[in-house]
């Protein structure tokens, strides 16, 4: 059946360019909507609109639009970006269905679809039982095909994209980013990071053959990015500083003594906020500078096998912990932290009592999530946009007509 798409803001790529291509190619009507300059480069003007008015005008022409052009589907990149909030209630009114996309829950090689929301927003459900019944009806989880997918690419990307906004900036006058800060200081943290990347190799390299010679457990904890809205919108952090202050704190004072926690930093990180600097100074405080790694690379498989136990925000390496058997526990909001899984009590007894996850829960859940909520592919490479392309319009087409 023939439905009427309106895609909102997407990736950084040609991602939802080529979506709408095809989309059209079977029949459906697609229209684009352009809030910045990166919008217009990746969009075009073609079958496209360009909103520029203030955010408070939003709701009134949300609603506008999906009404007078009968939109049956909403189709959006990150449902915590300020231009999306509005179109919640629009939607609701009006009966049309959100698809929204983010970044895998399973990396790499995958890339999210689900309706209404995602992470905090997802709809999937918290109940152990629930996955375990519905072994009989899913399918074992797929291997994912490898999409080529490199920084590199991803980096030029958001390079034009962002060189488009300013070019287009008298355009949408009224326009922010979700992104805190401008591209030139986040290049220049990267390109610093990136003169750094042999150094911080090596130095994690002999961090991880330390901790594997020694006798003595350790714990990971993985950083994530200080803007993400996993940490913003779905933690009851405000920072990453917050976070580590916490996690710090607890194992300084209920760890076992012998024990080391390694935090990671993000490889995405741009460098702009210290927290090597500031993780060591808190570990002195703590009295436990001896008992602490901070790494900002690093083969993350071979320390999540080893590892004691893994502690996350909300980050997808909670599923890869999984995925190794470790003790988990999650400090924010994710899809996968339910009984059986993840650690249930305070973060103080985790350190010394948590077990492992059920792995039969585990299976069930990564199979549901994988054949519900995933398309293998990526939104930066050829390869994987073609892969993706096939996969979101097969999903989009086998989703009940409203």
């Amino acid at each position: 059946m023939r439905r009427s798409f309106l895609a909102l803001q997407g990736t950084a790529s040609p991602f939802f360019r080529q979506l709408s291509a095809a989309l059209r190619e079977r029949g459906h009507r697609v229209q684009r909507v352009n809030f910045c300059g990166g919008d217009l480069a990746y969009a075009g003007a073609e079958d496209a609109c360009n909103f520029s008015d203030t955010l408070r005008a939003l709701p009134d022409w949300y609603s506008h639009t999906i009404k007078s052009g009968n939109f049956s589907d909403l189709l959006l990149f990150g449902d915590c970006r300020e231009v999306h909030q509005a179109v919640y209630k629009a939607a609701d009114q009006l009966g049309a269905r959100i698809h929204v996309f983010e970044e895998g829950y399973v990396r790499p090689h995958w890339l999210t679809l689900e309706e209404h929301g995602v992470n905090g927003r997802s709809r999937l459900p918290r109940d152990p039982d629930w996955y375990l019944g519905h072994r009989g009806v899913t399918p074992a989880s797929p291997p994912g095909q490898n999409t080529g997918y490199n920084l590199y690419e991803r980096a030029w990307h958001d390079i034009r994209y962002r060189a488009a906004n300013t070019v287009h900036a008298r355009h949408f006058p009224h326009y922010r980013s979700h992104r805190p800060h401008n591209g030139f200081r986040e290049y220049a943290g990267l390109a610093s990071r990136l003169l750094l990347q042999r150094r911080h190799r090596l130095e994690a390299e002999q961090v991880t053959e330390r901790l594997l010679r020694s006798p003595r457990p350790f714990y990971v904890f993985p950083l994530q990015l200080n803007s993400d809205s996993q940490i913003q919108v779905h933690s009851p952090f405000e920072s990453i500083r917050q976070a580590i202050e916490q996690v710090m704190g607890s194992f300084a004072a209920h760890a076992p003594a012998d024990a080391t926690l390694v935090i990671k930093n993000h490889p995405l990180d741009t460098g702009l906020i210290e927290y090597r600097h500031y993780s060591r100074q808190l570990a002195q405080a703590l009295g436990m500078a001896d008992r602490l790694e901070f790494i900002d690379a690093g083969h993350l498989p071979t320390l999540l096998d080893h590892a004691r136990g893994v502690v996350v925000v909300n980050s997808t390496v909670g599923l890869s912990a999984l995925h190794h058997r470790r003790p988990l526990i999650t400090l924010g909001t994710a899809i996968y932290d339910m009984p059986g899984m993840t650690w249930q009590g305070e973060l103080d007894s985790f350190w010394r009592e948590a077990e492992g996850p059920d792995m039969a829960l585990y299976q069930a859940f990564l199979n549901y999530v994988l054949h519900h909520t995933q398309i293998n592919g990526d939104f930066y490479t050829r390869t994987g946009i073609a892969m993706a392309t096939a996969g979101v319009v097969k999903r989009l087409e086998a989703a009940p007509h409203v």
